[in-house]
C-alpha cells in the first residue's frame, strides 16, 4: 500500500540496540524483535520525531546524495558507496506496519489493545520482580557469597570422597516409584529455582519474563522467555542467560555439603541416595546445557557472543538451501533473497554441521539407548507382575515405575511430533 508523502506514523515503545553493522529494534512488552540495517533506523527514528514520508524520502536522498559525492571525491565507485544500497522506504513502512511497530495516529490505541491481548492469551506465567531485590540478589557481595560457598563445597569434596558425585546413585532394587516420584518432585523444585535465577537476572536489568513448559526434541523443559533482554546491550545479556546455570552449581554444591552432614550424622539411607541421585540429575542437565545444536542455555550465550538473533533458525534455512541447490530443486527450498544472514556466515557453517551431528547423535541415543531402556522397564515390570513368587507390593512398583517412565517420555514425544 503506497504512504501520501505528508503521511505521519506513531511509533510504539521500541528500544534499539547495535548488533555489528545491524540494530535490533524491539518491543520488549510484545516480545517482539526484528534485526534491521542502518538506515532502517533512520527511518524510525525520523517516524518518531513526527516526519511525513516525504520528509523522510527528502532526508534520505540527501543523505544518499551526500555520500556519493564524498565518495566521487575520494575516488570511490557508487557501487563501493554504503550509500548506494539504501532501503526502499515504502516497503520498509509496509513492513513496519505489517509487525505493528508504527500505526496511523487515530489507531494509536490498537497499540495497548494488542499489548492486552497478547497477555490476555499467552497461558504462561507472567513474571515481575522488584529491581532493587533482584539487583540485591546479583549484586558483587552475593557473588562473594555464591563463590565462597563454592569453594567450601569444592575444598570439602577433595578433602571427603564422600561427597563427590556418585555415580551409582540412579541403580536401585527396592521403592522403585517412591524413589522416582521422589526424586521428580525435587528435581522440579530445582527446575523451578533455575528458572527464577534466568528471570531474576532479568529483573535486574528491568526487564520482565514469562514461564512456560515446552521440549527439547523429546524432553520436557521448562522455558523462561527473555525475549526482552534483546533490549539491553549485548554485554548485559550474559548474566540472564547463564544465572540458571548458575543456580545449578550452587544447589550441587548445597546439596553435596548437605549429604556430607547427613553421613556425619547417621542420617536416612535412603534419603542420602536420593540426594545424590539429584546431584547426578543436576550434573546430567548442566552437560545437556552445552548441546548447543538445542536451543539450550549455551545456544542463546553463543548466539549472543557471535551476534546471531537465531542461529538455530538460520542453520535450518542454511541447510534447506543447500539441500535445494545440490539435489537441483528435488530436495529442500531456497532461501529467499536476504533470508540468511551474511554475517559471520563462517559461524553459520559450523554451527550447521553442529546442528547436523548433533541430530544425528541424538536419534541414536533415541534409538539406541532410551527406547530400549523403556523396553527394559516394561518387560521387568511384566516380568515380576507375572511371577508367581513376586508380591504384589513388588509387581504394582515395578509397573507404576514403567509407567510413569513411559508417560513422560510419550509426552515429551507427542510435542516434539505435533511440532514436526
Amino acid at each position: 500500500m503506497a504512504n501520501s508523502d505528508d503521511q505521519t506514523y506513531y511509533v510504539i515503545p521500541l528500544s534499539v540496540q547495535r548488533e555489528g553493522e545491524a540494530y535490533y529494534i524491539g518491543n520488549a512488552e510484545l516480545g517482539e524483535f526484528y534485526e534491521f540495517p542502518e538506515d532502517g533506523l533512520r527511518i524510525v527514528e525520523r517516524l518518531q520525531a513526527g516526519d511525513s514520508v516525504g520528509a523522510i524520502k527528502r532526508a534520505l536522498a540527501a543523505r544518499a546524495a551526500d555520500a556519493t559525492n564524498t565518495d566521487n571525491a575520494n575516488g570511490e565507485t557508487g557501487a563501493d558507496s554504503a550509500a548506494a544500497e539504501t532501503v526502499d522506504i515504502d516497503d520498509f513502512l509496509v513492513q513496519l506496519r505489517e509487525i505493528g511497530f508504527i500505526l496511523p495516529p487515530h489507531e494509536r490505541d490498537a497499540y495497548q489493545r494488542r499489548v492486552d491481548e497478547s497477555a490476555a492469551g499467552d497461558r504462561r506465567l507472567s513474571f515481575r520482580a522488584n529491581t532493587a531485590l533482584a539487583r540485591a540478589l546479583f549484586s558483587p557481595a552475593t557473588l562473594a557469597l555464591y563463590l565462597g560457598v563454592l569453594a567450601y563445597a569444592g575444598y570439602s569434596a577433595w578433602l571427603d570422597p564422600r561427597l563427590r558425585p556418585n555415580l551409582e546413585a540412579f541403580y536401585l532394587e527396592q521403592h522403585l516409584t517412591l524413589t522416582l516420584v521422589a526424586l521428580l518432585g525435587l528435581y522440579f523444585v530445582t527446575i523451578m529455582l533455575h528458572e527464577l535465577g534466568h528471570m531474576l537476572a532479568a529483573a535486574r536489568y528491568g526487564v520482565s519474563s514469562r514461564l512456560g513448559i515446552g521440549n527439547r526434541l523429546w524432553d520436557l523443559v521448562a522455558e523462561a522467555d527473555l525475549t526482552g533482554i534483546l533490549s539491553l546491550p549485548r554485554r548485559q545479556r550474559y548474566l540472564p542467560l547463564l544465572a540458571g546455570m548458575m543456580v545449578d552449581v550452587l544447589n550441587i554444591a548445597l546439596l553435596s555439603l548437605t549429604v556430607g552432614w547427613l553421613l556425619d550424622r547417621g542420617g536416612n539411607v535412603f534419603l542420602v541416595q536420593l540426594l545424590q541421585a539429584l546431584v547426578l540429575q543436576l550434573l546430567i542437565t548442566l552437560s545437556w546445557q552445552f548441546n548447543i545444536f538445542l536451543r539450550t542455555d549455551f545456544y542463546y550465550v553463543a548466539c549472543n557472543y557471535f551476534g546471531h538473533p537465531d542461529l538455530d533458525q538460520q542453520a535450518r534455512l542454511y541447510l534447506r538451501d543447500r539441500l535445494h541447490r545440490f539435489s537441483g530443486g528435488r530436495i529442500g527450498a531456497a532461501a529467499a533473497p536476504g533470508a540468511l544472514v551474511p554475517r559471520n556466515l563462517g559461524v553459520l557453517r559450523a554451527f550447521s554441521l553442529l546442528w547436523v551431528v548433533g541430530r544425528i547423535s541424538a536419534l541414536a541415543l533415541l534409538a539406541f539407548v532410551l527406547i530400549p531402556t523403556l523396553t527394559r522397564y516394561i518387560v521387568r515390570a511384566y516380568d515380576i507382575f507375572a511371577s508367581p513368587a513376586a508380591t504384589r507390593a513388588a509387581a504394582l512398583d515395578a509397573t507404576a515405575f514403567a509407567a510413569i517412565s513411559v508417560a513422560l517420555f510419550a509426552t515429551g514425544m507427542y510435542l516434539w511430533l505435533r511440532r514436526r
